[in-house]
């Protein structure tokens, strides 16, 4: 059975390229929350912990929808480990993998592996 693509709005697409873009060589992380459908994102140096980044959406009312990150120079699918906090959340990660092409991909976590979500992009 295949799995569903995952749709993502254009508008939170591009708010977390354009984040990469400027991020520079720290990197960066962020949560994706949501009321009904993932619509809005926070972001921080990606030493900032995840529960932080998760507690801010939910003082609003927000449920974790996903996780992002950009890791300039590591641009490896992401491993077990970095599913570790939060394990059920989407991983959303913006690599340079492709040509030096800025591109989102999404992964999950299940049945102890890590294995990537068919995505694409709408308005």
């Amino acid at each position: 059975m295949s799995e569903t693509e995952l749709v993502l709005p254009r508008r939170l697409a591009l708010q977390m390229l354009h984040e990469a873009q400027i991020a520079g060589d720290e990197g960066i992380a962020g949560v994706v929350a949501a009321r009904s459908g993932p619509d809005i994102f926070f972001v921080a140096p990606f030493a900032e912990r995840l529960d932080r980044l998760l507690a801010q959406g939910s003082q609003q009312g927000r449920h974790p929808w996903a996780v992002f990150r950009y890791r300039p120079g590591n641009d490896n699918a992401p491993v077990a480990a970095d599913f570790s906090e939060r394990p059920e959340l989407l991983r959303l990660d913006a690599s340079l993998a492709t040509k030096g092409v800025l591109q989102l991909r999404a992964w999950k976590f299940t049945d102890g592996r890590v294995v990537e979500r068919p995505m694409h992009i709408e308005d």
